[in-house]
């Protein structure tokens, strides 16, 4: 005599509830768009629209940024002295230069790997359509016009953070990169 185990405990459809949950945490969401607004100039903002979810401005103050960065402790806030926190290419070329041997060719080594899979990537991902019953279907892929990327800073600096961002966004098309780091580290 065989026994029969099940691995598995049957269900049916409405032994399942649905479960829909939203993705982002609403205390998050309402906090990063107190600081959106924050940091819009009033200036822009559109009168005609004021939809909460509207977040289609693309400008910034830049002194409210400091303001913000201050507050949240990602500058510190007896900075009197107006220091720029733009690094500039030369300045990033100076990090990289003062770096040692070991440093630097690591990063190269790593840079050309994350090059090299971000395009051979890129270049699997092609537009396509297909005939389908009433017409066509398909889809096409481009760039967008710009990619925000982070590099954690401080005490754990990651480079790592940096190739796979902005390397894997330069590989991708988009021409417009901005690399954003709290505290940042030569090393990043």
């Amino acid at each position: 005599t065989s026994s029969v185990v099940n691995m598995l405990t049957p269900r049916t459809s409405a032994d399942v509830q649905l479960e829909i949950k939203d993705p982002v945490d609403p205390t998050a969401l309402t906090q990063s768009k107190a600081i959106l607004s924050e940091l819009r100039p009033s200036s822009t903002t559109d009168n005609n629209n004021n939809n909460d979810d509207s977040l289609s401005s693309s400008s910034c103050n830049p002194k409210a940024l400091l303001t913000v960065a201050k507050r949240l402790g990602d500058i510190p806030a007896d900075d009197t002295n107006n220091a720029s926190y733009l690094v500039t290419k030369q300045q990033c070329q100076e990090a990289f230069d003062g770096l040692s041997d070991e440093e630097r060719q690591s990063l190269l080594n790593i840079h050309q790997r994350v090059k090299l899979f971000a395009e051979a990537q890129r270049k699997s991902v092609v537009d396509m359509s297909i005939e389908i019953p009433g017409g066509r279907a398909g889809h096409s892929v481009s760039p967008c016009r710009a990619a925000g990327c982070y590099a954690p800073g401080g005490r754990y600096p990651l480079p790592s953070s940096v190739l796979m961002t902005v390397v894997t966004a330069r590989a991708a098309g988009c021409p417009y990169v901005v690399l954003a780091s709290p505290r940042p580290a030569p090393i990043t």
